[in-house]
């Protein structure tokens, strides 16, 4: 049998578990008057002590609040042999046993004591209503009943598992069938060997004699561990699952919050968004899922289409031109656009698309209004306009809480929900994340490059003051379409390349970068990738096993610091325009072998610190695992393999 444990009590659930309760109890009162009344055979004390014994014997349901147990095989023996009114007895019985054992709460237990009684009830009826015999222990023939005991099963199962999808639907705000088909469905063939081998043990009982119960629990432990092993497993695949998801999650922070560093004011800012968003939506009492992870990573990607944004826009000092804020207003659209080409488990596009409609439809980008608007644009509105207000920005300092409420509580029912603006007025300091506990380490380097790399006070900007600041997007633009094809398993050593210069670039101080790869046939290393200062010279670049700094590294599978340029680029990289005089080269090392080489080159001598090695030595394993996927995509899909296998270097950077 299954039995629900959910926890949560809406007004909803509790009004359902009351009546599935109440009445369950009025069932379970007028079968003990007809027990009491038509009396119990001995056997029947034989086979509730069995019920009660089996019923220890329990299974979690993996990924969802519900236990297993074996007992249907004495529940559907006890229906057979004694009639429905005893089989509800006899479970509903080891419920209770089962409930004192756990120490369950008086509801909990109300609910599962009469789920099992309607369950074993109804069913037990059905059968002896289709088949038309008596109790078999009072002379009714077993042969003709395969088709009514298929049907006592699926009835059974139907209605005990269906009364607890419901349950659970309630709790979660999730629908009862989708829960049932997520977490329920594949117990039908445990219910359909239980009813099986109680119609055997019946058989047996009838025609050999009551002591033929004892050959049952060599079979009933051989069905348990099978039970056990077929759930473990499932729980370790929802366990790496769950990994993948949070190394996903993870991933897409890191890049999300380098995105956000672009911005010289609001490091942080997505991060803080985040945990806000999702502190908001529980307080909203959104529990579905898939919804709260849409939420999750579309707060950390809702300004990914800022990459798109020139700087001198989005640092501009002063209020932003109408010609200013049009660009301003493409982040929205742009951003969903790049994060389309990525195959999401959950909506989260619809969420970074329309983060900035208003609840009047006066928005954009397509100006949909009230619930039309997606709740996870309608709660990440509320939180990105708060902590902007609450943070300085170029054109303004920081305001105080109340003053930033005062102008939410203002744009209530135009811009915001109103439900959404007063739940997190009410609740926003346990909403708000503490300062202190969002900076994420990728903020930190990337910040740090900046006012490393950043231009002398008083230093003029280009001719036209903006034109290196929208080429700068533009590549960056390009950055994220390999990222794209990446995350949707079509990359190439060139988009490997393009991720992991747009990464690095921020953090280290490099004119160039050349990625070798290894070149088997030719036994030499060879650049697949080049970027930066030199590149059409750099792409010429090969080496022998050995041989130059990238040979050297590739065969000792040790980084070398600031070493002369010229060792990898001859004589002529000190004298070029600008200059190659040092370089940081790093081994890429997966599964035991080298796979590659990174070499970063700078115009300085030396060029390099110890903290930009031990940077590069961080993102090298990932790199190289990307490596190693993008080459066994090509070995998958060349010419006569079984087919190409999709692979992903999202954890490139990582």
């Amino acid at each position: 049998m299954a039995g629900a444990v959910f926890g949560g009590r809406p007004t909803g659930l509790r009004c359902y578990v009351s009546g599935v309760a109440a009445l369950g109890l009025a069932l379970f009162g007028w079968c003990v008057s007809r027990v009491a009344t038509d009396g119990l055979p001995v056997e029947w004390w034989m086979f509730a002590a069995l019920t009660f014994v089996s019923g220890r014997i329990t299974l979690v349901v993996p990924g969802v609040e519900a236990t297993f147990t074996v007992s249907e095989i004495f529940a559907f023996t006890s229906v057979l042999l004694f009639g429905p009114e005893a089989g509800a007895v006899t479970l509903a019985l080891d419920c209770l046993v089962l409930a004192w054992h756990r120490r369950m709460g008086l509801e909990k237990a109300a609910f599962n004591f009469a789920n099992l009684t309607l369950a074993v009830w109804t069913s037990g009826t059905l059968f002896f209503a289709v088949s038309g015999t008596q109790p078999l222990l009072d002379g009714g023939q077993a042969a003709p009943l395969i088709g009514p005991l298929a049907l006592l099963a699926l009835t059974y199962f139907l209605v005990n598992t269906g009364l607890i999808a419901a349950a659970i639907g309630l709790e979660t705000g999730t629908g009862p069938l989708v829960i049932w088909l997520r977490h329920f469905s594949r117990l039908a063939p445990g219910y359909a060997a239980s009813a099986s081998l109680a119609f055997l043990l019946v058989v047996a009982l009838k025609q050999v004699h009551f002591a033929a119960i004892w050959l049952l629990p060599p079979v009933l432990l051989l069905f348990y561990y099978t039970l056990r092993s077929s759930f473990g497993r499932v729980e370790d695949a929802k366990g790496h699952v769950d990994k993948l998801n949070t190394l996903y999650l993870s991933t897409v922070e890191t890049l999300a919050t380098a995105i956000d560093a672009k911005d010289e004011v609001t490091h942080g800012h997505i991060r803080r968004v985040q945990l806000a968003a999702m502190s908001l939506a529980r307080e909203l009492g959104v529990k579905d899922a898939e919804t709260l992870k849409a939420i999750e990573a579309a707060a950390l990607l809702h300004d990914t289409g800022k990459i798109a944004i020139p700087e001198h826009i989005l640092n501009k000092p002063g209020k932003l031109t109408p010609a200013e804020y049009d660009k301003m207003k493409l982040h929205a659209p742009i951003g969903a656009e790049i994060l389309s080409a990525i195959d999401f488990p959950y909506p989260v596009v619809p969420i970074v698309r329309h983060h900035h409609e208003n609840w009047d439809g006066t928005g954009y980008p397509d100006r949909i209004a009230g619930t039309d608007i997606p709740i996870g644009a309608r709660i990440l509105s509320v939180v990105d306009c708060f902590d902007a207000l609450t943070s300085d920005r170029p054109y303004r300092k920081r305001m105080g809480d109340d003053e930033a409420l005062a102008i939410l509580r203002e744009r209530r029912g135009t811009m915001y929900d109103p439900l959404v603006v007063d739940v997190f007025a009410a609740n926003y300091k346990r909403i708000m994340p503490a300062e202190e506990s969002v900076t994420h380490p990728a903020a930190k380097a990337v910040g740090g490059a900046r006012e490393a790399t950043s231009a002398p006070a008083g230093e003029a900007p280009d001719a036209d003051g903006a034109s290196s600041a929208e080429g700068s997007a533009m590549n960056e633009v390009l950055t994220i379409s390999s990222l794209a094809r990446a995350v949707s398993g079509n990359a190439s050593l060139s988009d490997v390349g393009a991720l992991a210069w747009v990464t690095l670039r921020n953090v280290v101080p490099a004119s160039a970068m050349a990625l070798f790869v290894e070149d088997e046939r030719q036994d030499q290393m060879t650049v697949a990738y080049a970027a930066g200062a030199h590149t059409s010279m750099l792409r010429q670049l090969k080496r022998t096993r050995g041989g130059g700094i990238a040979g050297w590294v590739a065969v000792n599978r040790r980084g070398v610091l600031n070493a002369q340029a010229a060792l990898d680029l001859g004589v002529a990289a000190s004298s070029l325009e600008p200059p190659l005089r040092s370089s940081l080269t790093v081994p890429l090392s997966h599964d035991g072998r080298v796979v590659g080489v990174l070499s970063c080159y700078s115009s300085a001598s030396p060029g390099f610190t110890e903290d930009h090695q031990r940077l590069l030595e961080l993102v090298a394993a990932s790199l190289a695992s990307a490596i190693a996927a993008v080459a066994n995509t090509e070995a998958a899909a060349a010419p006569g393999s079984h087919g190409a296998r999709r692979a992903s270097v999202l954890s490139i950077v990582r």
